[in-house]
């Protein structure tokens, strides 16, 4: 018996959207219903390019009989009243990150999302990755040992193109807008619980103002004696090529090491490992569906994706980023009972949930 696809409804028609256009265009489970933006123009744009109606509001995509799935590709600050009220109609939800600029909107939205008992996802670089889930399967077969360093460095320019990124209120800076995402991956890989953290930051290029750092860094430690050394930078003046969107200029530099002492890194289509001269390589696997279809797939009783970060996945990342920016330079300890400095009190929960 066929299986009629599940109806999507998207709230922002920015960046995010134009990133995930070819998955959507690929998915079979899914169909792209109805889209809204404040900006009528990019609404119908998008809108006759997906075969979609345009909504008359936000709140008229969330509540529609014709949307299974509520897609927010909004601005984080803009994002937790939609997700409650999507969750509030029973719908199910796939947001971006970060998920929330604070501990505190994130929990509302843990608890509405519970409360509803509905499906919601959040994406991350690392969903539908073939490196991120070939690394894991690596790992997991014990093969080369357990993941002992994750080290990932990221340069590029500042966000030009809108006023957001760099607030400190709205989205945080460099760590929060970027290496978030490494640091979500760093915990997949890593398969074990933070146990403390310290965070770094400065501000290097004098010819640019920004109202947030322009370089931060994080030292992750893990049980069993793991660590993640996570740095970003936007003080070097490299290429932007459009302020139209996010397109920039953008230098990666990321290996791990194993505690068997192998050394995994990803080249083209191959995940490498070296240890004393000997070379091992594993080819990336793409995985076979979009994750728009791994996600009907999970509405209808099947796996929760796990390159699909949970809400409570997402608010632990916005934990230890808040935890440790509001406390630089300075050891905390990382714990089910929250994010303190030593023994003292805890400086922003840690919370677990659906």
């Amino acid at each position: 018996m066929t299986t009629s696809p599940m109806r999507l409804g998207i709230l922002g028609c920015g960046d995010f959207l134009r990133w995930n256009e070819a998955a959507l265009r690929a998915s079979t489970q899914t169909v792209v219903a109805a889209v809204y933006d404040p900006d009528a123009t990019r609404s119908q744009t998008w809108a006759t390019a997906l075969g979609a109606r345009v909504g008359a509001s936000a709140e008229d995509v969330i509540t529609a009989a014709d949307v299974d799935i509520v897609c927010l590709f909004v601005p984080p600050w803009l994002r937790m009243q939609p997700l409650i009220q999507a969750a509030q109609a029973g719908k199910a939800i796939i947001t971006t990150k970060p998920l929330a600029p604070t501990p505190e909107e994130c929990q509302s939205m843990i608890s509405a999302v519970a409360a509803a008992q509905v499906a919601c996802g959040v994406i991350y670089n690392r969903t539908r990755s073939p490196a991120i889930e070939t690394i894991r399967d690596v790992l997991a077969s014990g093969e080369v040992g357990n993941l002992a360093l994750f080290k990932q460095d990221w340069i590029h320019p500042y966000p030009r193109w809108n006023s957001w990124a760099t607030d400190p209120q709205r989205n945080g800076g460099p760590f929060m807008d970027a290496m978030i995402h490494n640091l979500n991956a760093a915990r997949y890989l890593m398969g074990r619980p933070a146990t403390a953290l310290t965070f770094f930051s400065d501000r290097h290029n004098r010819s640019q103002v920004l109202p947030c750092a322009d370089t931060e860094a994080m030292k992750l430690d893990f049980t069993d004696g793991g660590s993640a050394h996570l740095f970003i930078t936007w003080a070097g003046d490299l290429a932007t090529f459009t302020t139209a969107g996010n397109d920039r200029e953008h230098i990666d530099i990321w290996y791990m090491i194993t505690d068997a002492g192998w050394r995994l890194s990803v080249a083209g289509t191959q995940l490498l490992g070296s240890r004393r001269g000997e070379t091992r390589r594993w080819p990336l696997q793409p995985l076979a569906t979009t994750i728009y279809d791994a996600l009907a797939h999970a509405m209808r009783g099947g796996p929760w994706p796990r390159d699909l970060p949970t809400l409570a996945e997402a608010a632990l990342d916005i934990s230890l980023i808040r935890a440790g920016s509001g406390c630089p330079n300075q050891h905390l300890t990382v714990s089910s009972q929250g994010i303190g400095i030593g023994t003292g009190t805890a400086v922003h929960a840690a919370r677990t949930g659906t």
